[in-house]
């Protein structure tokens, strides 16, 4: 019989075969070497929002305590976000994302992780980061535990967000036309 842990991971990956449909869902996703602890998603920019036109590879990785840790998640198409690091490369010591829900700090904590999260919530805030649309200049305009410019991890794209939103979008475009438009999903 398997371990708790064991059957989990088998639970979320038919969670992501229901809810992300690899013949229907706008997100494709893919496991790893055939291994249900990485995952590797194609995020497409959000319809109106910033980030339209462009497509972010992400990998998901279940860490051996899972589910009592939460997944440890990357952007390794560089993106131009006050809370997903700049550069593109996978971290080997946590996720290069600003989010409460995968934030190991945060265990339990409003927001934070806790083991009964399905991985396809986690799937769906880190296309939920997506959601920046023209307009948004206030804080109270940016989905609440997903974009957060006054904790970022890229300070310089928060400042651009909260005090020159055209700069913003303007540097957002400029990084999809150089890494994120027509990714290689092979």
């Amino acid at each position: 019989m398997d371990d708790p842990h064991t059957r989990r991971i088998r639970e979320e990956f038919k969670r992501m075969l229901i809810q992300y449909n690899p013949k229907t869902s706008h997100i494709k996703w893919r496991l790893v070497n055939k291994d249900l602890h990485h995952y590797e998603l194609l995020i497409p920019g959000v319809k109106g929002s910033v980030y339209e036109g462009g497509e972010w590879i992400v990998t998901i990785d279940l860490p051996p305590e899972y589910p009592f840790k939460p997944p440890i998640c990357n952007f390794v198409t560089p993106i131009w976000h006050p809370n997903i690091g700049v550069g593109g490369t996978r971290w080997k010591w946590g996720s290069n994302v600003c989010l409460s829900l995968v934030n190991h700090n945060n265990l339990g904590k409003l927001g934070g992780w806790k083991e009964t999260i399905p991985l396809t919530s986690v799937v769906d805030h880190l296309e939920l980061m997506l959601e920046i649309f023209p307009g948004a200049h206030e804080l109270d305009d940016f989905p609440e535990y997903l974009v957060d410019p006054k904790d970022p991890f890229n300070p310089e794209a928060a400042r651009q967000l909260l005090e020159d939103f055209d700069l913003f979008a303007r540097t957002v475009r400029e990084w999809i036309e150089n890494y994120a438009k027509d990714v290689k999903w092979e």
